[in-house]
């Protein structure tokens, strides 16, 4: 572990029990940190390397992750509200039960994520690879989803209906016995007739 700025940051907001607001850490190095339950508001992260922390219920405002390494970090129960993941690694994180709100992820890798139980709502998510991830039981209120690659993806109990698809890649795609969450999803005609082969429905 490297203690910087940021490592001095977080145990100041918890002993204060208080935000950490408009801070710029850039190239930070941190891991194996417990920063369960603190606030960020107004901060950016920039080229900073901060895997296998703790993040646990936090809250991230107006927060900027510009070509981070976020890896394997646990960050179930957060709440992100205009928060932008520009070109992160992001791989194997848990974002159970977390909420993000007109928050934007582009060209970021996210494969093998927890993303079961997350509500999503006015969020954009481009050009970014999401295979193998967990989308269970996800709430999605106006997402939008452009070229991202949900290859083997999970998405078990979650509502497709209404959301474009069309251009992302839904290859493998898990889902319930009864195919429910694929009511409704829009597609392109040859996703449709891949979708078919796993519908069983037979196109003469």
């Amino acid at each position: 572990m490297v203690f910087d700025l940021l490592y001095d940051e977080i145990d100041q907001a918890i002993e204060a029990e208080n935000a950490i607001e408009q801070k710029i850490f850039e190239n930070e190095r941190l891991s194996g940190i417990n920063a369960r339950k603190v606030m960020f508001e107004r901060v950016q992260f920039i080229k900073c390397q901060i895997p296998d922390n703790d993040f646990d219920s936090g809250e991230f405002i107006d927060v900027i992750f510009d070509s981070c390494d976020l890896s394997n970090c646990c960050l179930k129960n957060a709440y992100f509200k205009n928060c932008r993941f520009l070109s992160c690694k992001m791989d194997g994180c848990s974002f159970g039960a977390a909420s993000f709100k007109s928050t934007e992820m582009k060209d970021c890798s996210c494969l093998y994520c927890n993303f079961v139980s997350t509500l999503w709502e006015n969020t954009s998510t481009s050009d970014c690879n999401m295979e193998q991830s967990f989308f269970s039981e996800v709430k999605l209120k106006k997402p939008v989803f452009h070229n991202v690659n949900f290859n083997g993806a999970d998405f078990f109990k979650t509502k497709l209906k209404g959301i474009d698809l069309s251009d992302c890649v839904i290859t493998n795609l898990m889902v319930s016995d009864t195919y429910t969450e694929l009511a409704g999803v829009k597609v392109n005609m040859y996703q449709a007739a891949e979708l078919a082969g796993l519908l069983k429905i037979q196109i003469v």
